[in-house]
């Protein structure tokens, strides 16, 4: 026995694959599902979905052929013409409209960005201060350190020199 998926199904009948299975469930079509689930058809129910498709949907071919034999009169012809124009006229008018609002969206979207750029520098340069004032102030820290270590290098033995020479005098 023949198993059909749903996609076969639905292009044997004409009708979309989500049709074919709202049908399964509405009319209670006999069909196996595989392990994932899916809709197989053999041959009996895809007979009944062609039982229920006759009923749903009624062969539109002879509406079809009809309406290919009606031929419109002048005046159908001339307002069909004119609904023609005044349709190409409002596209026309829908295209600039379109153009219109695409240059808008642009210019803002530029002016957003320029406005970001500006903001960003902006930053820059405060985070540029920020930088210089911390390297101002090493620099005086690092001349205060030269300035204290030459000092102790200088005091030093000065200092040294008189109390030895005190504690010298002192003893004799």
């Amino acid at each position: 026995m023949k198993l059909a998926k749903t996609q076969y199904v639905a292009d044997q009948l004409n009708v979309a694959p989500k049709t074919i299975q709202n049908w399964v469930r509405k009319h209670e079509v006999p069909v196996i599902t595989n392990d994932r689930g899916h809709y197989l058809y053999d041959v009996l129910a895809i007979e009944k979905l062609r039982q229920v498709k006759e009923r749903q949907l009624p062969d539109r071919e002879p509406v079809l052929q009809e309406l290919a034999t009606i031929k419109p009169s002048e005046d159908e012809k001339t307002s069909i013409k004119a609904s023609t124009q005044e349709a190409e006229k409002r596209m026309e008018d829908i295209i600039k409209r379109l153009d219109h609002l695409e240059r808008m969206i642009e210019q803002k979207a530029d002016e957003v960005v320029s406005f970001q750029l500006l903001k960003h520098r902006t930053e820059l340069d405060d985070v540029q201060q920020s930088v210089k004032s911390i390297e101002d102030q090493l620099t005086v820290i690092e001349h205060q350190q030269v300035e204290q270590a030459e000092k102790e290098k200088t005091v030093q033995p000065k200092s040294l020199t008189p109390r030895k020479r005190q504690s010298i005098f002192s003893f004799s």
